[in-house]
Parts: C-alpha cells; sequence; structure tokens
C-alpha cells in the first residue's frame, strides 16, 4: 500500500523527479537509482559535518562543501572502478560505507582550508584557546579568592615521591 501511495506520489511530481529515488514495489527497492539518489547520502554527511564544525557561517559552509564534494567523488569513483550499479547491495554498500571513510579523508583538506581562512589557526584552535583562557582565569580567581580569604592555596603533593618509588 506505501510503494503504491509513494508510486503515485513520484507521479504527480514529474517523470524526472521519480527516476532519481529509488523505486520501492512491496517493500523491496529496485535498482535504477538516478544522481540525485547517489548523491544525497554524501551532501547528508556534508551538510552534518558543517552543522558540527565550530566558527561562523563560511567555516561550517567550507567544511560541509568539502566533505560532500569529496565524498561524491570518492564514492562515484569507487563505484565506477567496481563496476557496482546504483540501488544494488555493493553500490548501496559503496555509497554509505565510502561517504563515511571519504568523511575522514576530507577532514584535513577541510582543516587546511579552514586555516588560510582563519590566518593560521582553525575554529578548533580558536575554540581551545577560549577553553584554556576561561580555564586559566578560573584557576587564578580561585587562587586570588583562597589568598584573600587567609586560608593556604591549595598545593598538590607528589603521590610517588611518598611512597618511596621514586
Amino acid at each position: 500500500m506505501k510503494g503504491r501511495m509513494a508510486g503515485a506520489l513520484l507521479k504527480k511530481l514529474g517523470s524526472n523527479f521519480g527516476k532519481a529515488f529509488p523505486k520501492i514495489v512491496d517493500g523491496k527497492e529496485l535498482p535504477g537509482r538516478g544522481i540525485i539518489g547517489s548523491v544525497l547520502p554524501d551532501v547528508g554527511f556534508g551538510v552534518m559535518s558543517g552543522m558540527m564544525t565550530p566558527g561562523d557561517f563560511g567555516d561550517k559552509l567550507i567544511a560541509g562543501t568539502t566533505d560532500a564534494v569529496i565524498g561524491a567523488g570518492m564514492t562515484g569513483g569507487l563505484r565506477g572502478a567496481l563496476g557496482a550499479r546504483p540501488g544494488s547491495a555493493l553500490g548501496t554498500t559503496i555509497e554509505y560505507g565510502g561517504g563515511m571513510l571519504s568523511g575522514f579523508a576530507s577532514m584535513p583538506v577541510s582543516e587546511a582550508m579552514l586555516r588560510i581562512k582563519g590566518g593560521g589557526s582553525s575554529p578548533y584552535d580558536k575554540l581551545q584557546e577560549e577553553q584554556y583562557a576561561a580555564l586559566r582565569e578560573q584557576v587564578k580567581q580561585e587562587l586570588y579568592d583562597q589568598m584573600m580569604s587567609g586560608r593556604r592555596p591549595y598545593t598538590m603533593g607528589d603521590p610517588f615521591a611518598q611512597e618511596g618509588v621514586i
């Protein structure tokens, strides 16, 4: 029933649109997926990569686009080299598994591009520096509060020296 409803919807949307996505009949996916269906997972992983990247919109756009383009190129190339048809079991495995693996290949490329945009530091470097600065300020404030209250600042001894290990 669901397959028939989806088929009727695709017919209403147009024949070219329907060719881009897998046809489902009685719960089974039939081969013959178009270019949109094969690039869609790579674009999805690119969007997720861009959303998780810290920084401004430009940083997110660079990371997401790099991931999507490299992913689509690598999975399409691998599928073509192995002769896997879109929609087949091997083709689907290459699309999803290769899409995730190509994310690892795109990370150094997008990191280099983000460093160029950021003047030598990536959004991750900037985030780390902000966190270190906040931690340094917190430690300074705690030491200042302890000294002003008349308590001796907390010091940590060497646990190995106490046991006679060294």
